[in-house]
């Protein structure tokens, strides 16, 4: 009985120590384009009037009317820095601000 209760003690850890691996290696670049997809999708609900292929500016553009209030400069820098990695291939640091996190968690505010 103890022996089967330490194999699965070593399961439940090497489990636990693989989940956690792979966590760590996801890469950042992956996450800031998932942000940004979000940003989008909460543009789009936000303004349903926005044309069918907007881009992140043209939205960003009808947010800023929206909610005056933001770093809007520190949410251009990190937009120029996604769009820079993304469409131009350069290097950035791989996550998101806080002027960004600050944007969406406005935007889920203000769409309920």
């Amino acid at each position: 009985m103890n022996d089967e209760l330490l194999i699965a003690l070593n399961v439940v850890v090497y489990a636990s120590f693989v989940a956690g691996l792979v966590v760590f290696v996801r890469s950042p670049r992956q996450l800031q384009a998932v942000s940004f997809r979000t940003l989008g999708d909460l543009l789009r609900s936000s303004f349903p009037d926005l044309p069918a292929g907007f881009t992140l500016r043209e939205g960003l553009a009808r947010a800023r009317q929206a909610q005056p209030g933001l770093d809007w400069d520190a949410i251009d820098r990190e937009l120029g820095t996604y769009e820079g990695y993304r469409y131009g291939g350069l290097p950035d640091s791989g996550s998101t601000g806080p002027a960004l996190s600050a944007l969406v968690s406005s935007l889920r505010r203000s769409s309920r």
